[in-house]
């Protein structure tokens, strides 16, 4: 035993005995987190996981340097989430967009916060407020609670939905701090404290860094300190409310710096709700929540689900009593945490953590990986009710037998529902199809669905869906909306039918007119038409509303060069190579500037880039050819008709032109394909002639 300088005496555990039990608990965990999540690792990428990381160039990091690693800390021109966002630059550098390193870094996340959990459940069980009532069951309660939090399928989208990283990185460094300041407050020694309350706030800052939400973290440990460490006595409540309003003042200062606060209700006005109707809705969420961690079903578990919205306190039924039940679990909380300290914190660490994203603040009403943090003491109650129905019932074998078989049971259970949740998220197929099949009424799965289809080349597919979508018309945000209307234009703009896309385009500018989509497509529309001072104005609009997004600042620069303004184009497609060194369109542009200003050694030599980038790009053939016919270089142009042909085949020569030339209007270079024909068959006619017998 020894004594803090606060005066508790504190048990030391850290000897062989209790190393090598939690040891045997740490790689138990790992092993059988590995048995639920191992099919996880090469699941694809999904929804938020592509304007996130696939198309986001600031974090595909190819360099370590200042420059760059900066840029990984913004998303769309914003600093946000740094910490998230360099994570996901670190698994690209090593990686580039292969998801197996994604899902690897994800899982031992998830391990990682299951371990700090353990002991952090450890060590309050041990305090000295608790000790007596818990602490020979501190392990037992400890690794129970742990086990339970871990394997719940509630966690799968935290773990295994690669963007929600941002949750579960949040997770790990909140509840590292949450540890880390307990064995602050309890060590001996003033060199032993501040080590410990450094740890505290570094991994406070990076759980900001990485979600907002994280902003709890400061009243969590202030009301932890007042009920486990100090106790909640009427003196020592007293004495900490005038330091009281620090907590909540990081909170508010977090807040205003995360949020612009003037602007929430501007945003209710592109939701399907009002401000009343969500904080009327998000009781009943929080009751749905704890029903999903209690019986969590593969049926029941979905990315997105639909919820019916609250109208009045009576309309659904089941609003008032929602908001019943929590008001009696925080008073019954605030009651009880005099007598039973523990059981009151962990009901109210999980209504505090659900206090930003399930109050007024504007977002989407529903998603499972919102409890990672608010569920991580949500089985410590249930931990101790089972171990107390073990003991209380220690003569009797029987029931002994089936409360464990019980308990394996359930674990067994969550486990194999935790697998099959991962095998829905292997493909976003299947998980859109899965969610279609949960909730059929939703237009955005079926949106998504679409963009799936569409990206694998299955326009038709993809289309049914988009209207499958906009017939059902349920949103929970107008940009929805505005996004499916926009990706019909896309359709009927792909299949040349211009009339259709504008009208789908204009409908989607007056649904949102922050939605940059559609201004880039009336954009290529105009483009199309050779109205380039159209093409200009709207896709001006379009960066004026993502300036950062390449495929714009591609076409803009394409619409630089159709007005005659080469400087403009070079610079631009400069400025996107800047940005993401492996894009080919800008490489295009900048061969057409050098091939109008008859720079034709530079234009070849980037050519050379793009075919050596991409082979199949028939295209740039076609380009190198009229080059080097222009050189006089035949040796060059001989090879470049030589793979032309040999990319296509044997297939008739106009054919094999005419569709490597693609479509002149949204072309860089307008390839006259009259002349490319003459110099091809010139070529091979110079050719076979040179390799004819006895020649």
């Amino acid at each position: 035993m020894q004594t803090s300088d606060s005066g508790y005496e504190l048990h030391i555990p850290w000897h062989l005995p209790n190393l090598r039990k939690y040891a045997f608990f740490f790689v138990s965990l790992l092993i059988l987190l590995l048995a639920v999540y191992g099919n996880s690792f090469h699941g694809e990428w999904h929804f938020d996981d592509i304007p996130n990381i696939v198309e986001n160039t600031n974090i595909h990091l190819n360099n370590i340097s200042i420059k760059e690693i900066y840029n990984a800390f913004h998303f769309r021109g914003d600093l946000i989430r740094p910490v998230s966002y360099l994570s996901f630059a670190t698994n690209y550098y090593f990686g580039g967009l292969e998801t197996f390193g994604y899902h690897l870094i994800n899982f031992i996340i998830h391990y990682v916060t299951a371990v700090f959990l353990f002991l952090f459940i450890l060590g309050t069980l041990r305090l000295p407020l608790l000790r007596d009532r818990y602490g020979e069951r501190a392990y037992a309660i400890s690794a129970l609670a742990t086990v339970f939090w871990a394997i719940n399928p509630v966690q799968v989208l935290a773990v295994s939905y690669v963007v929600q990283r941002m949750a579960s990185m949040a997770g790990m460094f909140y509840i590292a701090a949450m540890y880390f300041y307990l064995k602050g407050r309890t060590a001996a020694g003033i060199r032993n404290r501040a080590f410990f309350f450094l740890c505290a706030a570094a991994t406070t800052l990076l759980a900001l860094g990485s979600k907002e939400t994280a902003a709890m973290l400061p009243v969590s440990i202030f009301i932890y300190d007042i009920l486990l460490i100090q106790g909640a006595e009427r003196d020592t409540v007293r004495k900490n409310l005038k330091f009281a309003f620090i907590p909540f003042a990081i909170v508010i200062i977090l807040a205003n710096s995360y949020l612009d606060l003037s602007s929430i209700l501007d945003d209710y006005r592109v939701r399907s709700y009002t401000l009343g109707e969500r904080l009327l809705t998000e009781p009943r969420v929080i009751i749905f929540y704890i029903s999903l961690l209690l019986y969590p079903i593969h049926s029941r578990l979905t990315m997105l689900h639909d919820f019916g919205i609250s109208k009045s306190l009576i309309d659904p039924w089941t609003t008032l009593p929602a908001i019943l039940i929590l008001i009696f679990a925080a008073g019954y909380a605030l009651t009880i945490a005099r007598k039973r300290p523990l059981i009151s914190f962990c009901i109210l660490f999980f209504f505090l953590n659900h206090l930003i994203e399930g109050s007024f603040v504007p977002v989407e009403l529903i998603y499972e990986h919102r409890n990672y943090v608010p569920s991580m003491l949500f089985f410590v109650p249930v931990a101790i009710f089972i171990l107390r129905m073990l003991e209380y019932f220690a003569y009797r074998k029987a029931i002994r037998w089936l409360i464990v078989f019980s308990v394996t049971f359930v674990l067994f259970a969550e486990g194999h529902t935790v697998y099959m949740r991962n095998e829905v998220l292997k493909t976003d197929m299947g998980l859109w199809i899965d969610n279609i099949l949960k909730y059929p009424r939703l237009s955005r799965p079926h949106n998504n669905l679409g963009i799936h289809y569409t990206r694998q080349g299955l326009r038709e597919a993809g289309m049914g869906e988009f209207i499958e979508a906009s017939e059902l018309n349920k949103y929970e945000h107008s940009a929805e909306q505005a996004r499916i209307e926009g990706n019909m234009g896309n359709y009927y703009l792909n299949e040349g039918q211009e009339d259709e896309a504008f009208k789908h385009y204009r409908k989607a500018i007056w649904i949102s007119s922050k939605n940059a989509q559609p201004y880039a497509g009336i954009a290529q529309i105009n483009l199309r038409r050779g109205d380039t001072d159209r093409a200009h104005e709207y896709i001006r609009k379009a960066l004026k509303i993502k300036p950062h997004a390449p495929e714009y600042r591609e076409l803009y620069s394409l619409i630089l060069l159709r007005r005659g303004s080469d400087r403009n184009a070079a610079i631009e497609a400069s400025k996107v190579l800047q940005q993401d060194f492996n894009r080919i369109f800008p490489r295009l542009i900048l061969a057409e500037v050098q091939w109008q200003k008859r720079i034709y050694d530079r234009a070849i030599l980037t050519l050379k880039d793009v075919v050596r980038m991409d082979p199949l790009y028939a295209q740039a053939y076609l380009f190198l050819i009229d080059l080097y016919d222009r050189k006089g270089d035949k040796s060059a142009l001989e090879e470049a008709v030589s793979s032309l042909m040999y990319l296509k085949g044997d297939r008739n020569m106009e054919d094999v032109v005419r569709q490597s030339a693609g479509n002149r209007f949204m072309s860089v270079h307008e390839i006259d394909t009259k002349r490319i024909l003459s110099i091809i068959k010139r070529t091979l006619i110079s050719q076979a002639e040179r390799i004819r017998p006895g020649s």
